[in-house]
Parts: C-alpha cells; structure tokens; sequence
C-alpha cells in the first residue's frame, strides 16, 4: 500500500471543521427538528435550550478532534518546523467558518440564550 503523499493539516483547520460540524448541528437543529417537531420523538430534547443532544454532538466533535490531533502528533513527532504554507483559499475558508459561527452563536434569535442557559 502507498504512503499518502498529502500534507497533514494543520490544527486550526481541524478546528475550523470540527466548528462546521458543530454549527451544522445547530441549523439541523433550528431549521428541522425545532420547526418540524421531531423533537416530540427525541427524548431528553428541550426546544430552545442547551440539552444532552447538544452536549453528545460537542463531546462527540471535541473527541474526534483531540484523537485526530493526539494522532499526528504521534505520527509525525514533536518538532513539526518543515510544514509547507497554507494555501489562501484556506485562510479564507477558515475565517469564513470562524465568522459563521459568532453569527450563529450571537445574531440568531435564541441561539445565544440556549448556550448560556
């Protein structure tokens, strides 16, 4: 079998796709589940508050993403100084997703009083 040629990424990309899942969450959440009811059929679902789905998805995306950084490390060694540029577009991207989740966080109605309640 071949060896990847590929670059690893670098971390704050795995953050930044670790917050687009998170914030996928949150518009499957207010756009289908809150709106079309389904959350009759969920239980220990609370409409418009932080509830243990919410926990399960953030546990879940903080896990995949720590074991996906604890295994380059591991792979790759501690002293990581010949990591090639990041390409633009993927500046972008990534602030793109930063800016997407402090609207969704802070200028969505509700959204704001279900994480700090």
């Amino acid at each position: 079998m071949k060896k990847s040629t590929t670059p690893p990424l670098p971390l704050i990309a795995k953050i930044a796709i670790a917050m687009t899942f998170i914030n996928s969450w949150v518009i499957f959440e207010e756009t289908v589940v809150d709106r079309h009811g389904l959350w009759r059929y969920m239980p220990y679902y609370r409409v418009g508050l932080f509830c243990t789905w919410d926990a399960a998805v953030l546990a879940v995306t903080l896990l995949l993403l720590l074991v996906s950084v604890a295994r380059s490390r591991r792979r790759n060694g501690p002293a990581q100084s010949t990591t090639p540029p990041f390409p633009l577009i993927g500046i972008i991207a990534i602030a793109m997703t930063f800016l997407n989740t402090l609207v969704i966080f802070f200028v969505w109605p509700g959204v704001l009083l279900r994480v700090c309640f």
